[in-house]
């Protein structure tokens, strides 16, 4: 078996709106495609991140993978989500690698943003 790319990433929420506007309004991502209250697919820098309501075969809101977005201004991502009232935590270093930090959904996935150093 060879896997040639990943298709998407994807976060299962109980609220598709609330989910919508965080995504889209707070992080600022750019909706790609939206099947109503089924599923809703962003476009980040050519990766596909998707957010779809509870259906057979999807694990529970709130206890999926983490999805790490790369920014180029850590602490004014920071700061610009604090600003927005969306609880983040302390900034962590990884050495050479770069810093990140994190912060959650109105679901309660985890959102890790990073930057290189």
């Amino acid at each position: 078996m060879t896997v040639s790319k990943v298709t998407n990433v994807y976060y299962v929420v109980p609220d598709m709106g609330a989910a919508v506007a965080f995504y889209r309004d707070t992080l600022g991502l750019n909706v790609k495609f939206q099947d109503g209250e089924k599923w809703t697919q962003f476009d980040v820098g050519g990766t596909q991140v998707a957010i779809a309501t509870p259906a057979p075969g999807q694990v529970d809101a709130g206890k999926n993978a983490t999805v790490v977005l790369q920014v180029d201004d850590l602490a004014a991502t920071r700061a610009d989500l604090t600003a927005r009232g969306i609880a983040v935590s302390e900034v962590i270093g990884m050495g050479n690698h770069g810093s990140f930090f994190t912060c959650r959904d109105p679901a309660g996935n985890v959102v890790q943003f990073f930057a290189r150093a």
